[in-house]
């Protein structure tokens, strides 16, 4: 896995073995991921151009490909070496105060033609790449929080797909958003699931404040919300009760404050949901102090760095 850093002028990308350029990335049209989205994924970022929790990201990618149980799975030790070598040569030429998106995806591997799905036996396709993020997207979320749309399209059901499964097979969320964005042009989808009780965004875990608690949709619903544990571990040291529960609707329109977490932009607070206001300050209370306290472990203000990023 070499690449001859001397010709770089365009963001590298890993590719079955192989360092290449990004826009010569290129996947068979009989790939799974392709033909049926069966791929697992796992997004990270960096900070000061380090990739930030890379150890939890690479167990829960495990995690996935465990309860997929694809066969012929390549070694996939190196992965961690490979998203520090990623993060290396895309962060050359990137500015001070920018910061990646590192993705990392493997699908089940080829079918044989257009068999609908039957495996033949080349390995799964492994693929890690990155991209500037999006912080000017961010700026107005930071400041005066997002707004989220209850859609009529649901979570799948757990019976069907373990929420633990972090994956690819994304059409019910591009049509969940795409509904919300009808009726809000700025809006996030927020799912329901069968019971009508709340579960995630397509970006991040939910969270609500209710009397100075923290409340979260049951793990039994949800991704493993890495940046999630976060924030449980933030409201131990703060002595701010956390509890995982099945929340509704109306334990939304009715918290002090809401937050979403994600990876990526690591807390973003909720302004609103169909319209109703949540709560009477952006960031509320405890979401602020969770912010900063977040803000002081890592020593770097994600905040501040995406109001100033050009």
């Amino acid at each position: 896995m070499q690449f001859q850093e001397e010709k770089q002028s365009e963001s590298i990308c890993y590719l079955n073995g192989d360092m290449i350029p990004f826009q010569d990335a290129r996947l068979p049209v009989f790939d799974l991921a392709i033909m049926q989205g069966a791929t697992v994924t796992e997004r990270l970022r960096t900070f000061r151009h380090v990739p930030y929790d890379v150890d939890a990201h690479l167990k829960r990618l495990q995690q996935s490909l465990d309860l997929v149980g694809w066969p012929n799975l390549p070694d996939l030790s190196n992965l961690s070496h490979v998203v520090a070598e990623i993060a290396r040569l895309n962060t050359k030429n990137l500015a001070v105060n920018s910061d990646l998106a590192i993705v990392l995806f493997i699908s089940a591997g080829q079918a044989v033609g257009d068999s609908n799905g039957l495996i033949d036996q080349s390995k799964p396709t492994v693929c890690v790449y990155s991209a500037p993020l999006p912080f000017s997207k961010w700026t107005a979320g930071y400041t005066q929080g997002v707004e989220l749309i209850v859609p009529e399209v649901r979570q799948i059901p757990r019976i069907s797909i373990d929420p633990k499964i972090k994956m690819r097979s994304r059409l019910h969320w591009q049509l969940a958003d795409q509904e919300a964005r009808r009726k809000n042009p700025r809006a996030l989808a927020l799912l329901l699931d069968e019971y009508d009780c709340l579960t995630e965004t397509s970006s991040g875990n939910l969270m609500i404040v209710k009397n100075g608690a923290v409340f979260s949709p049951r793990e039994s619903q949800t991704l493993d919300g890495i940046s999630r544990q976060h924030v449980i571990q933030i409201c131990e040291e703060l002595e701010i009760p956390f509890t995982f529960t099945d929340l509704k609707k109306s334990d939304l329109l009715q918290a002090d404050e809401a937050f979403l977490t994600s990876s990526t932009f690591c807390l973003m607070p909720v302004a609103s949901v169909d319209g109703n206001s949540i709560g009477t300050s952006i960031p509320g209370t405890v979401t602020e102090k969770i912010r900063q306290s977040w803000t002081t472990s890592i020593g770097l203000d994600f905040v501040e760095q995406a109001k100033s990023a050009k």
